[in-house]
């Protein structure tokens, strides 16, 4: 059974017609691991949030892929995350 933050977090992505997944860094690129394990290739023409202690902070694709810890992995890595795609005409 879900735990209750991963439902609100589901109901969260559905109702703001998001995707809902793991932020995944790997060679300088994102990805957002789907739960039934696709992946979706982000880049600077995603809206990205990701959710940290039951928080939703925006971020760009450039600070999910650039952010550093102070030890050298990448800080949003592995990280719940909703992203949606914005088209630009």
């Amino acid at each position: 059974m879900k735990s209750l933050k991963e439902t609100i977090y589901m109901i969260d992505a559905y109702l703001s017609q998001k995707q809902l997944g793991t932020l995944i860094v790997d060679s300088g690129q994102a990805f957002l691991e789907l739960p039934v394990g696709e992946f979706i290739t982000l880049n600077d023409t995603f809206e990205i949030e990701v959710i940290n202690d039951g928080e939703y902070y925006p971020i760009t694709y450039d600070q999910a892929v650039n952010t550093m810890s102070t030890d050298g992995w990448s800080l949003y890595a592995g990280l719940d995350c909703m992203v949606k795609q914005v088209i630009v005409a």
